[in-house]
């Protein structure tokens, strides 16, 4: 057998070579264009302590170890791995939500205490010039009882108890009310907004007496309500509301204006409509808040302290898997109808909505179901079954069942899905800035969303109108394409969505209207929401005989005999609130508009009319 011999001299070449290039893979790393790689803190145990921001942006060290970046005119904006995987932009932000944060279990001590140095940069300005402060305490990690920590415009935290126990009825969220108002700085502006404060629907009604008169530095207890999409407002109250000192909801400011020396009726200050989760816990936090505002007339000094709100997620439930919604509307004249889901009544029995009183919007009951496939059944008060159909619902639907009259006369019913986020898909992306590659593949860089909007859709439930188009007044919903904004070159106002509308069609896409219609305050030192179109909102929604082809007519022939939709009236909640006529605007929501009814009908009850559905409450 014939041997191999490896001389040694050899054998030491091949194993360096061998080490050499072991060595040489095993470094080699990725060039990543220099930015520093994030650590995913998500899958990081987390320990019981969490942080609101009500102050100033903020950097933040956490036992030696830096979050923030620390950003100065001479120290270039830097981070490390942990820290921008918790703040992305290098600081600590104040946002809507109070930008929360909870501690990894990685950063706490042996003794499981944090201690936190924080830098505040102050946004109470003279001209350019802010200003800072600091703050040095030590937290210690408590998990049997979780807490959260508010950072106070005062530089002080504020401790309250967390709930982290989910309502009882798994299709509902609970909410809460705290009243940290206070006046640390005195009252500059002189709105005297301070006090017991109670929650209130869009329309002022109380939302539980449980959240009534919450004095200033208490807490009320939880309230579990339906999921849906809520429109709340709260007001300085002492027993009843004061309508003329509602609060405004951050990132809202209050209605101001400069250099004034007396109390300034606070209303119509528009809060967004939010859906709340089911299964989620959420906390409504008064506190004075340095508002965006100027305080003299040269408008030189900004930063107006203010009692005002936030919405505060203490407990989110993930995403919904299981639940939808669904109302139902009677549209059949002279009919009252019950509308079976499954067998069962949804809302009860059903006056025909054409026999409400003209120009106020009616707001049907929701009742809530699991995603699956439903069998709706539209019956008479005999118990006729007068139309009957399936619907699939996936979980956060919103639907409302109409029950209307066709042209050839028989009973049918019609499922609208209602969009809740004043949401519309743009042709361009709508992120300034490189974000991702704009190439089909993420949606979100599509999608803009306005958060105080007023947006309607449109329904022609006439059996006798071959086609319907509904108008500003006597004009179209324009201007048709936007100049500016994150929609320049898009509309918000789609012709597909109240042009040419056949009875019972709903287009398949761009089928609403929309009005962003943010309060901006006349001290307001931005317009941190785009501009408000309130000056071309309508004030008359009429309906027109209209014809499509190749010779169409729009808006056609006006139906006289259809008397139009007082914006001002059917789109404001309750006039009540409002006692100063400048404040009275149409309230954003989400609406529908619906021609119901008979053109040619003999009798008055049956005759077509206009009426407005609100679908927020």
């Amino acid at each position: 057998m014939k041997r191999t011999l490896i001389y040694k001299p050899a054998y030491c070449s091949m194993f360096l070579l061998l080490l050499f290039t072991i060595l040489t893979n095993s470094c080699k790393k990725e060039n990543l264009y220099g930015t520093i790689p994030l650590l995913n803190v998500a899958d990081k145990s987390a320990s019981a302590i969490r942080l609101y921001n009500f102050d100033d942006p903020t950097d933040v060290t956490v036992n030696s170890i830096p979050l923030t970046a620390y950003a100065n005119p001479n120290t270039p904006t830097t981070g490390t791995a942990l820290g921008l995987s918790i703040f992305p932009t290098g600081i600590w932000t104040n946002g809507d939500d109070g930008s929360p944060f909870v501690v990894p279990n990685s950063l706490l001590d042996k003794d499981g205490k944090a201690h936190f140095t924080m830098l505040i940069q102050s946004t109470i300005t003279s001209g350019s010039v802010g200003e800072q402060s600091t703050i040095d305490t030590t937290i210690m990690n408590n998990a049997t009882q979780p807490q959260d920590y508010y950072l106070m415009p005062n530089g002080h935290f504020k401790v309250v108890n967390r709930d982290n126990v989910p309502p009882t009825n798994s299709q509902n969220f609970k909410i809460r009310v705290i009243n940290l108002g206070s006046n640390v700085y005195g009252d500059p502006s002189g709105l005297n907004i301070k006090g017991p404060v109670s929650l209130t629907y869009a329309d002022g009604s109380p939302v539980s007496p449980a959240l009534n008169n919450v004095a200033q530095g208490a807490a009320s207890g939880y309230v579990e309500l339906p999921y849906r999409a809520y429109q709340f407002k709260l007001f300085i109250a002492n027993g009843a509301i004061d309508v003329t000192r509602q609060l405004a909801e951050i990132p809202s400011s209050a209605y101001y204006i400069p250099g004034n020396f007396g109390p300034l009726p606070q209303e119509g200050l528009i809060p967004r409509v939010r859906t709340f989760k089911p299964g989620g816990v959420y906390s409504i936090i008064v506190s004075e808040n340095i508002q965006p505002l100027y305080r003299d007339v040269n408008r030189f000094t900004s930063g107006m302290p203010i009692n005002s709100y936030r919405v505060i997620t203490e407990l989110d439930p993930g995403v919904n898997s299981t639940y939808a919604a669904m109302q139902a509307v009677n549209a059949i004249p002279g009919k009252q109808l019950t509308i079976n889901v499954d067998g069962q009544p949804l809302g009860g029995p059903l006056p025909y909505a054409g026999s409400v009183t003209a120009n106020t919007a009616q707001q049907a009951p929701y009742q809530i179901y699991v995603q699956g496939t439903h069998h709706i059944q539209a019956k008479d008060q005999s118990g006729n079954v007068l139309a009957d159909k399936d619907i699939k619902l996936f979980p956060y639907d919103n639907y409302t069942i109409w029950a209307y009259d066709q042209p050839d006369g028989k009973p049918a019913l019609l499922f609208e899905a209602n969009d809740m986020t004043g949401t519309l898909y743009l042709s361009q992306s709508s992120q300034s800035g490189y974000v991702a590659p704009d190439d089909g593949t993420n949606g979100t860089l599509r999608r803009g969303q306005y958060n105080y909007a007023l947006e309607s859709r449109f329904l022609n439930l006439s059996p006798d109108l071959p086609y319907a188009t509904f108008t500003n007044d006597n004009q179209l919903f324009l201007p048709a394409v936007a100049a500016s904004g994150i929609d320049k070159g898009d509309t918000i106002r789609f012709f597909s969505a109240y042009v040419n509308l056949a009875p019972g069609a709903m287009p398949p896409n761009n089928s609403s209207i929309l009005y962003s219609l943010p309060f901006v305050s006349p001290a307001a030192t931005g317009v941190p929401f785009g501009n408000s179109e309130k000056g071309i909102v309508p004030q008359l929604i009429r309906g027109y005989q209209s014809k499509p082809g190749d010779k169409p007519e729009v808006p056609g022939l006006l139906l006289t005999t259809v008397a139009p939709i007082n914006v001002l009236q059917a789109f404001i909640a309750n006039p009540a609130l409002y006692t100063a006529p400048q404040f009275k605007t149409a309230e954003t929501g989400i609406y529908t508009v619906a021609l119901v009814g008979a053109i040619n009908a003999s009798g008055t009850t049956d005759k077509a009319k206009l009426i407005v559905i609100k679908h927020n409450k």
